[in-house]
């Protein structure tokens, strides 16, 4: 008991109280900036530097082009609200609604007020939403959670959406990924800022939910970001997730450019379809997104990642990722890939269309052919091969019962949760594990299958049904998030035991690179997978005991997945 007292006595006095007159940080290339306090869950307060600016607004001639890092600024600048999020049309709401500004590369840093006079670890948040919505800001990733441990500093950037971030026309002129550049911009930032707010730039790791898992993953794949993190976890997405399979980005500029009024776009050079698009203004380029839908909001994800080449102007993507997998996935860094229930993870695509009778009727009376359309399986070039796939998913999953009801829902939602979620994560696992890669950079798996009093089936479906764990519901454990959790829980309910043990894992990981439960799971190897099939994972499960080791997997419905992708691609 004495020794214990004394560490306590030792940490407390090592710990820097900073006045609220004095909460400015100086770095060293751009200048001071004056944060504020915010009111912390279980800590009375935490800092909050908000709206930092990383890059030059990418507005006028920088529309359409890598991020240009910002310049130093005189005096102090105040970072003590959140700036406007990056312009976008969010198709999640219905009817879809436009908001953000194009002035929008800006960064918020969360630290804690009582911290140690140690380098503190960084997390690095990239926020999800389809590539095309989304916010950093605290209506959805509140910090307080990851503050209450006093341990970490949380960096969350904004970065260009849609159009703005992903349009491409396929060549030099517009190169596409613009949105991953500017996170490869914000992380450059924060190796040579973050020191001046306490944080270790050695002790790095990136983390991402949906889109944001693939955008992690890309990271960890792209040259242009090696070195600038040392960890990484992509939970319910991954590179080589089908919404983010590389698509004809010259025609899909086109149809957009016709959409605002540019009728000879088709016969314009790509320079000068690119200067005709830098002076359409940005609600009406955003609202032109509506011409790249089938039907409804389908395809549901228009703007993809683009496949670069070494001579265009700072690449990031260089390499198929898709093909990349089908032979030899690269040494990466220890890394943590996580999804949650087959089920859960498909009501993100298709919850609106379950829920909404009249939607589902419509969808119902051309089954066949919107599916297609939903699955984005090719439109042309294969039809029976397409056709063979169709019928395969329908007899496995819905009883060969071509019609969505109360009877197939389940197995609706469970098809896209495999195809975007689920495969890509036994894929992903499949060929690290056979490739070596994951003996060099160790990979751990975790399902996350815990629904709480608050969940994002709401958003999604408009309803207050139970649809049991929904995609990304795990991040209402680890972020505050008033939008979709008003009250937050009680400080005796079982959900701030998952929030401590939780987010626990995050910190461990960025502070020492090792999560100690994960010891006690058998590492996957060539040998235990041929036995089991699948990787042994660490689950997370609505019991007392929350943590459990597990490795069953629907193999049979991996292998239907390798199968379709085969006959449709």
């Amino acid at each position: 008991m004495y020794t214990r007292l004394v560490t306590v006595l030792i940490f407390y006095l090592n710990l820097k109280k900073i006045k609220a007159d004095e909460l400015e940080v100086c770095m060293d290339t751009l200048g001071c900036i004056e944060g504020t306090y915010k009111p912390g869950s279980e800590v009375q307060q935490y800092e909050a530097f908000l709206g930092i600016p990383y890059a030059k607004p990418p507005i006028g001639e920088l529309r359409f082009k890598s991020p240009v890092p910002v310049e130093p600024w005189k005096g102090k600048l105040l970072a003590k609200t959140l700036q406007a999020d990056c312009i976008q049309k969010n198709y999640f709401l219905s009817p879809a609604v436009v908001s953000g500004e194009e002035d929008c590369l800006y960064l918020n840093v969360y630290r804690p007020a009582l911290r140690s006079a140690d380098k503190l670890p960084v997390l690095f948040y990239i926020h999800g939403g389809g590539f095309f919505t989304g916010s950093p800001g605290l209506l959805f990733y509140g910090p307080e959670y990851f503050m209450d441990t006093n341990e970490t500093i949380l960096v969350i950037p904004g970065y260009r959406l849609g159009p703005f971030g992903f349009l491409s026309t396929g060549d030099e002129h517009m190169t596409g990924n613009f949105g991953l550049k500017d996170q490869n911009l914000a992380l450059k930032w924060v190796q040579s800022h973050i020191s001046a707010f306490g944080g270790d730039p050695s002790r790095v790791t990136i983390f991402g939910h949906s889109s944001g898992g693939v955008l992690t993953h890309l990271h960890m794949l792209s040259s242009a970001s090696k070195g600038l993190f040392r960890n990484a976890i992509s939970i319910s997405g991954l590179a080589i997730s089908p919404f983010s399979r590389p698509i004809d980005s010259k025609t899909q500029t086109i149809k957009m450019a016709v959409a605002v009024g540019i009728t000879n776009a088709s016969k314009m050079s790509s320079k000068e379809l690119v200067d005709a698009l830098r002076k359409i203004e940005s609600t009406k380029l955003v609202e032109a997104c509506d011409a790249l839908k089938i039907w409804n909001v389908y395809p549901f994800i228009n703007f993809r990642p683009t496949i670069e080449k070494e001579s265009w102007p700072q690449p990031f993507l260089t390499t198929d990722i898709f093909k990349l997998f089908d032979n030899k996935p690269p040494k990466t860094v220890p890394w943590i890939s996580a999804v949650l229930p087959s089920k859960g993870e498909g009501t993100v695509l298709a919850l609106r269309l379950a829920a909404d009778p009249a939607l589902q009727a419509e969808f119902n009376e051309k089954f066949d052919e919107l599916f297609k359309v939903i699955l984005e399986f090719p439109a042309v070039g294969k039809p029976e091969k397409v056709n063979e796939a169709l019928q395969l998913i329908v007899a496995e999953y819905m009883g060969g019962i071509h019609e969505l009801n109360n009877d197939t829902v389940t197995g609706f939602l469970e098809i896209f949760g495999d195809a975007n979620f689920h495969y890509p994560f036994y894929k992903t696992m499949v060929a690290n594990v056979n490739s070596g890669a994951a003996a060099q950079s160790p990979i751990r798996l975790l399902t996350f299958d815990y629904r709480g009093p608050y969940s994002y089936s709401t958003l999604f479906s408009g309803t207050m049904d139970n649809f049991g764990t929904a995609h990304i519901d795990d991040t209402l454990f680890l972020f505050r998030a008033p939008l979709i959790a008003p009250k937050g829980y009680l400080k005796s309910s079982p959900e701030v035991k998952l929030v401590k043990s939780y987010v626990g894992l995050y910190v461990e990981f960025a502070k020492t690179g090792n999560i100690e439960i994960f010891n006690e799971i058998n590492s996957c190897t060539k040998d235990t997978l041929a036995a089991q099939g699948f990787c042994d994972y660490l689950s997370i499960v609505q019991e007392n005991d929350l943590f459990r080791a597990n490795n069953t997997w629907n193999i049979k419905r991996m292998k239907l997945w390798e199968s379709v992708y085969k006959l449709v691609y």
